[in-house]
């Protein structure tokens, strides 16, 4: 009796094996010429920014645009791996931030980051404002218009409401980066 179970078992994870190896080699080629994979459960991080495929063995992190409904091909980065990769889309070397005229670079690491995650991480949508754009930021090869008078920043012809304290925490950014140059 014992000698069936370990069989039986010895059978089923030979099967799992050879059903990750193929599923696996069946997504790689999907992901590499830019198509959704096929063979995975997909998982929609909450505020939409990150999609995670999970297959037998291996997983696919997705970083989308601006929002996971757009096709997989609009991706920001993707990163293919076991279970236990880990992979956050990498933070811009430089964000420049033009206003009156002056064009100003956020070198440092955290400025950086903050900023990053506060236009990454915000909800766009269709309504825009018609607020004056205050700040042009170019990030990634990317421009979003800060709109002061709105409390949004516009992405192409998206745009997302900021809270007080992310407005707060970019305008000190620039001032301060600001001060540097001075």
């Amino acid at each position: 009796m014992k000698k069936k179970i370990s069989v039986s078992v010895g059978i089923m994870v030979f099967v799992l094996v050879i059903a990750g190896i193929v599923t696996n080699y069946a997504d790689s080629a999907k992901v590499t010429t830019g198509h959704e994979p096929k063979y995975c459960i997909k998982m929609v991080k909450e505020d939409g920014s990150k999609i995670t495929y999970w297959g037998l063995g291996y997983k696919i992190i997705r970083y989308v645009g601006v929002s996971p409904k757009e096709p997989y091909e609009n991706n920001i980065g993707v990163k293919m791996g076991s279970w236990f990769m880990k992979y956050d889309k990498p933070i811009p070397n430089t964000i420049q931030i033009e206003y009156d005229g002056k064009i100003i670079e956020i070198n440092q690491y955290q400025d950086r980051n903050k900023i990053y995650h506060i236009l990454t991480n915000s909800k766009y949508d269709a309504q825009v404002c018609n607020g004056i754009n205050t700040h042009k930021i170019t990030m990634d090869n990317e421009v979003y218009w800060l709109k002061e008078s709105c409390q949004e920043i516009q992405k192409e012809d998206k745009q997302a409401y900021l809270t007080n304290e992310d407005l707060e925490t970019i305008l000190k950014i620039i001032e301060n980066s600001q001060s540097d140059k001075e």
